[in-house]
């Protein structure tokens, strides 16, 4: 039997006691690397600017957004190692550049896919709206049905595939359509218990707005943490209760 979202969460408190702070210092880095890098991207941004400027920035804005996968699946090596006891340092947020960094962006590559394909109703009707002509509550319904749709649909892709990276990590040799393959059989009866657990993070997430951001060096580690411990109980790895 599969452990509450409460125990989860003190075995996660329990293992970060007194070692925040390299989760915390792998967050920041993963975090300002990507920003520190587009940054002179988006300062040359203008209103008016050449065609060619603008597939410039968004050449590289998707450049960034890979960067981001491996520098996360680097973050989730470190927080397994930590999760289980084992050598674990901020350095490790760099740790998919040498090791298959190219099966990590296939993986995000494959899941931006599946979502934009989940989104295809709220879009459709986005640009159903704009081609027609005039603007009544019919139109406007379906919209906000087609958006409830797709909301619905990428948060079950979401749900589905929130173990594929951690299975990269734990078997290498796996090729990234099998890791969502397996992530998607694991998740089979646990989705509920996953959504339940990004739930009850969401009140700390509008107290780190008070903060001004601060308090994600807190909320982030313990989340993550969270979800690591709730991976190595789905494959059986915790010790029993």
């Amino acid at each position: 039997m599969n452990r509450p979202c409460k125990e989860l969460k003190r075995i996660a408190r329990l293992n970060l006691s007194g070692r925040y702070g390299t989760p915390m210092s792998a967050l920041l880095l993963a975090g300002i690397i990507p920003l520190m890098t587009e940054l002179p991207f988006s300062m040359l941004q203008q209103s008016s600017q050449p065609l060619s400027q603008t597939i410039i920035f968004y050449i590289a804005d998707f450049l960034i957004s890979l960067l981001s996968i491996v520098l996360s699946v680097g973050l989730l090596r470190l927080h397994l190692s930590l999760s289980r006891g084992e050598q674990y340092q901020t350095g490790m947020v760099f740790w998919a550049f040498k090791n298959h960094p190219d099966r990590c962006i296939v993986i995000g590559l494959l899941m931006f896919i599946i979502e934009l394909v989940a989104l295809l109703p709220m879009i459709a009707s986005l640009i159903l709206l704009n081609v027609s002509h005039g603007i009544n509550l019919g139109k406007i319904a379906i919209v906000i049905f087609a958006s409830l749709i797709s909301v619905v649909m990428v948060t079950l892709v979401q749900l589905w595939y929130a173990l594929a990276f951690f299975l990269l990590l734990d078997h290498p040799q796996m090729r990234a359509p099998e890791t969502l393959k397996v992530s998607r059989s694991l998740m089979k009866g646990h989705k509920g218990q996953l959504f339940y657990i990004y739930l009850s993070f969401l009140g700390m997430h509008l107290l780190c707005i008070l903060t001004l951001g601060i308090g994600y060096l807190w909320v982030m580690p313990y989340q993550s943490q969270t979800i690591t411990t709730f991976y190595r109980d789905i494959i059986g790895e915790l010790p029993p209760q």
